[in-house]
């Protein structure tokens, strides 16, 4: 898996000006890598990894969340999630890949997955790391269809 910044993707500050939701938090420091559609399908359908050992696939949309989520992916949105961060590290911190995503993966999930990392950086915890799905679920979707194996209804 590549640990590169694309030079197309936004970066975490860069992605979106502030929601309201979130001018009271801190801004987040960390720039995870994105992880592209097919290394996350690989993810999903090998029998060598297992979702919630080996990696964990997090939504992070609320009022948006309609359709359709990945598959084996949970629900966590982005306008509460700094204020559970504590917990989340400590049940998440020894899955290796946390995978964050949105609708398209410009604001939201950009932002949780680097308060992720910013939260592991801070407690020096290097069993997990914070990714982000290149395109979101609208990209998903687009790509696997909305029957897809790699789907779930939401």
């Amino acid at each position: 898996m590549s640990s590169e910044i694309k030079p197309n993707e936004p970066t975490p500050s860069s992605a979106a000006s502030v929601p309201s939701w979130a001018v009271h938090l801190p801004a987040p420091q960390s720039n995870p890598a994105w992880i592209e559609q097919s290394e996350v399908e690989d993810l999903i359908k090998s029998s060598a990894t297992k979702a919630g050992v080996d990696f964990l696939i997090v939504d992070v949309r609320r009022n948006d969340l309609e359709n359709y989520l990945l598959k084996t992916a949970v629900n966590v949105p982005a306008q509460t999630f700094h204020q559970t961060l504590p917990t989340l590290v400590s049940i998440w911190r020894n899955i290796p890949l946390v995978i964050f995503y949105c609708g398209s993966c410009g604001g939201r999930g950009p932002r949780c997955a680097s308060w992720y990392q910013d939260a592991l950086n801070a407690e020096s915890i290097t069993t997990s790391e914070a990714r982000i799905l290149t395109g979101g679920v609208k990209a998903w979707v687009a790509k696997y269809g909305e029957t897809s194996d790699l789907v779930q209804k939401a």
